[in-house]
């Protein structure tokens, strides 16, 4: 059995969500470590573009805002979600219209965005085998798969739980079939990249 991470594709096709109200990011609001997230209260976001190309990047149905986690929009919420849903939290975002257009690019009308956050904790990286970084951070995972479910799956593992969502065989199947199906844009299921 071979282990995926599941991620945001393209990342420099597509503007990146960004939370609107910083004290969000101070109060780790959007922090993902497998453990389920409680907000008082719904967080607004917008669409950063920092590319200095005539034309933006739009955003994608799948978009990137923190390392771990997946910002999906109403298609992609409607697709994936059912599944995706059994391994975690699909929150409520709320999406902003009247920013600076030469900083955001802001959808027609005002709307939901969801934050997946993964709780689903499966030990799978053999830590004596995965190469670290200078700092002694996981760089490249070497996979046990032996705790691994052979049934579509979505997971982290606790040492990497902040960084990397990964999926079985048979969710990068199912999540590739419903991507393909409906069109989805942003979204991949391939071979974990080496971090710095």
């Amino acid at each position: 059995m071979k282990i995926w991470e599941l991620r945001c594709a393209s990342i420099n096709d597509y503007a990146m969500t960004v939370p609107l109200d910083k004290s969000d990011m101070r109060a780790y609001l959007f922090d993902v470590n497998g453990e389920p997230l409680n907000w008082k209260r719904v967080p607004h976001v917008g669409f950063a573009d920092s590319s200095r190309k005539k034309h933006k990047r739009p955003p994608a149905d799948v978009s990137v805002m923190v390392p771990g986690a997946l910002v999906l929009n109403g298609r992609a919420y409607a697709v994936l979600g059912p599944f995706l849903s059994r391994f975690g939290q699909l929150l409520e975002l709320r999406t902003e219209t009247g920013l600076d257009p030469r900083e955001f690019y802001n959808e027609a009308e005002p709307g939901t965005r969801y934050f997946y956050n993964v709780t689903h904790l499966v030990p799978c990286v053999d830590l004596e085998r995965s190469a670290r970084n200078d700092l002694g951070h996981i760089r490249l995972e070497v996979f046990d798969t032996t705790n691994v479910p052979v049934e579509a799956a979505v997971f982290k593992d606790p040492a990497t739980a902040k960084s990397r969502i990964y999926v079985n065989d048979a969710g990068k199947a199912l999540i590739d079939e419903l991507v393909a199906s409906a069109g989805l844009s942003g979204i991949e299921c391939a071979p974990p990249r080496p971090r710095l």
